[in-house]
């Protein structure tokens, strides 16, 4: 487009080393239900530059490069968009980077199929609505947002690549009253509205919403298995994620070496994680990362064992490693044991905490429970309050579930079971 070229044109004529343009052309619809009443909708077109600039300097014979970022938006005068572009390279001068490369000649263009998103959205509207018909429980509010996003990456060094990609967000509040009212809050990400996953999410949310109605307190539990279910899995998984990225290991924060073990020493399951740029049905699926640097799936740790950091091309060449790239998603191979042989002795199974905590440096892990249920063996009781605790470098067994499900940016097992955790009552 010619705000394009304009922008580049000004670029080529400031005083930096680089720069790197992220266009975004967003389309979408929104809607706002009260109940079952669609309270709002609007459509929405959107078009904005995410610019970034980089100066480089010496210091004391050290080469670094700094970078700053912009907005630029299309209705910007002459003015303002020269005064946008000497401030980001102003700014630049102050950020103190070692030096990096940008990534360099790359040029491609992928398309895609064309969707209405009208359809998508009645499409998804049919499966919430369809899936709302329980007894005691009911939607309280919920907002669905279907967008087609074209993103192209250009930068100084030769990078023009562009792609398309759908997203679905759907966010819902749902209400039970049983022994009191009770709400649950969820956000469902997907790249299409599939109208299974969402039927199955909000049965799902009804479901535990009717149990967070009728949960007694937490007893004070002696040490027996706690099971994480959905998010709280996926947030024990990304812990691995995080031993095993280039920036965390550049930062400290990660300590593994290649070939060494990001588990402990527990029984158990071991880890196989990959990333997966083009995860079916993801939310954040990409053909490349932010930088343009071309993803293809990679195997970061196998049996529990790191194979090799990922990273953008920055922390990759501090490191001094093979660029991988920055995907959005992960994936974790399946384990050993089906969830309802984890269910069928004693346990804590957690589905919602208030919130998860996972120290990436430590390994330690903490959240406050919303809902869970407890089996002693013969009853299942919905809990709620109290509170689970423990460190992932020191339990003492971790099985994964055969059964797998999307959570967001992660594909893998929907449970997992850990020996060797906290478990605080009311």
């Amino acid at each position: 487009g010619i705000m394009l070229e304009k922008i580049v044109k000004r670029l080529q004529k400031a005083d930096i080393n680089g720069w790197k343009i992220e266009e975004k052309f967003i389309e979408g619809q929104e809607y706002f239900f009260v109940k079952r009443e669609l309270d709002l909708s609007r459509a929405k077109k959107v078009r904005h530059f995410d610019l970034t600039v980089y100066r480089d300097f010496y210091e004391s014979g050290e080469k670094y490069r700094g970078s700053s970022s912009t907005r630029l938006s299309p209705t910007m005068s002459d003015d303002e968009l020269q005064a946008a572009i000497d401030e980001a390279a102003f700014a630049a001068g102050f950020v103190k980077n070692p030096w990096y490369p940008l990534v360099s000649s790359s040029v491609e263009r992928l398309g895609s199929h064309d969707r209405d998103l009208q359809e998508l959205s009645s499409n998804a509207m049919e499966a919430i609505f369809k899936a709302d018909n329980r007894e005691g429980a009911w939607l309280n509010s919920m907002e669905l947002f279907i967008t087609r996003s074209s993103h192209r990456i250009i930068n100084s060094e030769g990078v023009d690549v562009s792609y398309t990609g759908y997203r679905t967000y759907i966010e819902t509040i749902v209400n039970a009253s049983g022994k009191e009212e009770v709400e649950l809050y969820d956000q469902l990400l997907l790249s299409l509205p599939e109208k299974r996953i969402i039927e199955e999410r909000i049965h799902d949310l009804l479901a535990k919403a009717i149990d967070r109605s009728l949960a007694v307190s937490t007893p004070f539990l002696k040490a027996i298995p706690v099971i994480l279910t959905g998010d709280p899995a996926k947030e024990v998984a990304r812990y691995y994620l995080n031993q095993s990225s280039a920036r965390m290991k550049y930062d400290r924060i990660s300590q593994v070496e290649p070939g060494e073990s990001v588990q402990g020493d527990e029984r158990g399951d071991r880890i196989n994680l990959s990333l997966v740029p083009d995860l079916e049905e993801s939310y954040f699926s990409a053909p490349f990362d932010e930088d343009g640097f071309k993803l293809s799936r990679r195997d970061i740790v196998k049996n529990g064992l790191l194979a090799g950091y990922w990273g953008n091309l920055r922390y990759s060449s501090y490191l001094g490693v093979e660029t991988t790239g920055s995907a959005m998603n992960f994936s974790l191979l399946p384990g050993s044991v089906g969830i309802e042989e984890m269910r069928s002795r004693p346990h804590l199974e957690v589905p919602n905490f208030s919130a998860v905590e996972v120290d990436e440096a430590t390994g330690d892990f903490g959240g406050e429970i919303r809902l869970g249920w407890y089996f002693d063996g013969t009853k299942r009781v919905p809990v709620t309050g109290g509170s689970i605790t423990g460190n992932l470098r020191d339990i003492e067994s971790l099985y994964l579930s055969r059964e797998v499900e999307l959570e967001s940016d992660y594909l893998g097992p929907k449970s997992m079971m850990i020996e060797g955790f906290n478990i605080a009552g009311e």
